[in-house]
């Protein structure tokens, strides 16, 4: 398993998958709050533009720029 960073913009639009339901969130910021309500979020995704991510890759989110090699 690793452990990358994963650089994401968090202004851009998402969507929440659960096992309650899904959710359209107007900001991948707004999603991750309410990912972080979760009690299970082992079950989760968010959706990106055409990227789903796993609770494991969102665990890994950072909104920061991408630091140059």
């Amino acid at each position: 398993m690793t452990t990358d960073k994963i650089y994401v913009d968090a202004s851009q639009p998402a969507i929440l998958r659960d096992l309650a339901g899904t959710w359209a969130c107007p900001t991948l910021r707004e999603a991750m709050i309410a990912w972080d309500k979760l009690p299970d979020k082992g079950d989760a995704t968010i959706q990106m533009a055409r990227l789903t991510y796993t609770a494991n890759e969102i665990a890994r989110f950072d909104f920061g720029p991408k630091p140059q090699s």
